[in-house]
């Protein structure tokens, strides 16, 4: 059998080196195309980053201003709250106002007439331990006196009605019962003088003119209720005289809040040289049941009294 005659095998033919140009060729671009990718993503990665950079800046700025508009509307929610609690509670202050305001008055009588009982309670513990004891007395009243004074409230609740009429019989039966009286004054409780041209002077006490002035005490009222005004008055007018004085002093009603202080003040304007009182000061209250204040009157009256050497009684209207 014979041998098929073949050629020599060459490795490095034309098809081989083709394939080695082509293969090269392909690193050369791969090469190529890698180089100009590098520089397109260098050149593109810029603005890139840039506006990556402002998007989060801005996401920054919006979670920001988020968090503010939240905290924004929780203040809101809390000023609205809280307005809402403050009108409650202004409506309930303006209901509760009224309610305050009758207390605050109850509170203020009650302050008034706790303080008058004090005043009253005051009066009595300063009051002198005993009055000297009268030379002749009708009804525990001195009746030796020289020279009356009667200072007379003759306002209307003295005055109303048939009330002045016991007032005007009382003055009559005090003046009958001084059968040594010298001369004699009426003043009423704010030192206003019945008989205006006589201030300073005595009445001549004469059955006559006694008659006269008890007919002209019968018209004689619409003063103020002001007894401390009308003592002063006559101890300022009629202290000096030298005789013995009574100084009666009628009422049913004292006002002032310092009893204290005037009953001090009329004691002192009272004193003679030696410090002893000039005038008998005595005190005739008539008792209201209703209106007035009766009380506070005798209060003070026996107050004055007992400083000043007189006496109080006390007559029902």
């Amino acid at each position: 059998m014979r041998k098929i005659a073949r050629p020599p095998l060459e490795i490095f033919t034309l098809s081989f080196l083709d394939i080695i140009s082509c293969a090269f060729a392909a690193i050369v671009m791969l090469v190529l195309m890698s180089k100009k990718g590098d520089e397109d993503v260098a050149v593109i990665s810029t603005p890139i980053q840039n506006l990556i950079k402002e998007v989060a800046q801005a996401k920054a700025s919006l979670d920001s201003l988020i968090t503010q508009v939240n905290e924004t509307q929780q203040e809101v929610n809390h000023a609205e709250l809280t307005l809402a609690e403050r009108k409650a509670q202004a409506n309930q202050m303006s209901g509760a106002v009224p309610r305050a305001e009758a207390t605050l008055q109850q509170l203020r009588d009650q302050a008034a007439s706790l303080q008058q009982e004090l005043q009253i309670a005051n009066a009595r513990l300063n009051n002198e331990s005993k009055p000297a004891l009268p030379d002749q007395a009708v009804g525990g009243i001195p009746t030796d006196a020289d020279y009356v004074i009667f200072v007379i409230d003759n306002s209307g609740s003295m005055s109303s009605g048939g009330k002045w009429k016991q007032v005007v019989s009382v003055v009559s039966d005090i003046l009958k019962n001084h059968p040594q009286m010298k001369g004699f004054q009426i003043l009423a409780a704010d030192g206003e003088h019945m008989y205006s041209g006589r201030e300073g002077r005595w009445l001549t006490d004469t059955p006559t003119f006694r008659q006269k002035v008890i007919s002209r005490l019968t018209s004689f009222t619409g003063g103020a209720s002001a007894p401390e005004v009308g003592i002063k008055r006559a101890l300022t007018l009629y202290k000096k005289e030298s005789g013995k004085v009574s100084l009666y002093v009628f009422g049913d009603d004292y006002r002032p809040g310092t009893l204290d202080d005037v009953v001090t003040d009329i004691t002192r304007l009272n004193r003679d040289s030696q410090g002893k009182p000039k005038m008998r000061i005595h005190g005739v209250g008539f008792y209201r049941p209703h209106d007035g204040n009766a009380a506070q009157f005798a209060a003070f009256m026996q107050a004055v009294a007992k400083r000043n050497r007189g006496a109080f009684i006390g007559l029902d209207f």
